[in-house]
């Protein structure tokens, strides 16, 4: 069950952080539209909703994660899956992050062939590369924990 509720806690805050990110795209292109036209509106328009619920989200996940380690000298940069207690553990995690390691080789080079569909898709989904590109983290976390499920 903690490593649903650990997935779900990547889905989330990657799906928060992609959301924000096709926000920021969004006021990106609108900043690119008035450069080429200086005369136009000087107005840009964006939602600050997910910049602001991505800071929320991350600020009550670590606070939760801090008050929940058990030695409260360990980073907040440092996620559970990686503070092992003995050499099961360590071997288990080394062997998820060669799993995830090498899912990347595969990941990797298929979001960089669908990105020649950019152009095809372009005007309907203008932030296309920020999806590909989120989905990265993503098969990395997803390969990392199927693996730790696997093993334990």
């Amino acid at each position: 069950m903690k490593w649903m509720k650990l997935f779900w806690m990547y889905v989330v805050v990657f799906g928060l952080f992609g959301w924000a990110m096709v926000e920021f795209f969004d006021m990106t292109t609108q900043i690119a539209a008035f450069n080429k036209n200086p005369d136009g509106d000087v107005m840009f328009e964006g939602n600050a909703f997910p910049f602001l619920l991505i800071l929320i989200v991350c600020s009550i996940l670590s606070i939760l994660s801090y008050r929940s380690k058990k030695r409260r000298k360990l980073s907040l940069m440092v996620p559970d899956e990686f503070q092992e207690s003995d050499e099961r553990e360590k071997q288990i995690t080394a062997e998820a992050c060669k799993t995830a390691y090498m899912s990347m080789m595969i990941a990797a080079p298929v979001i960089a062939a669908l990105l020649v569909f950019y152009p095809l898709v372009a005007e309907k989904l203008p932030y296309y590369p920020v999806i590909l590109f989120m989905l990265l983290p993503f098969v990395q976390v997803t390969a990392y924990l199927i693996h730790w499920k696997k093993a334990f």
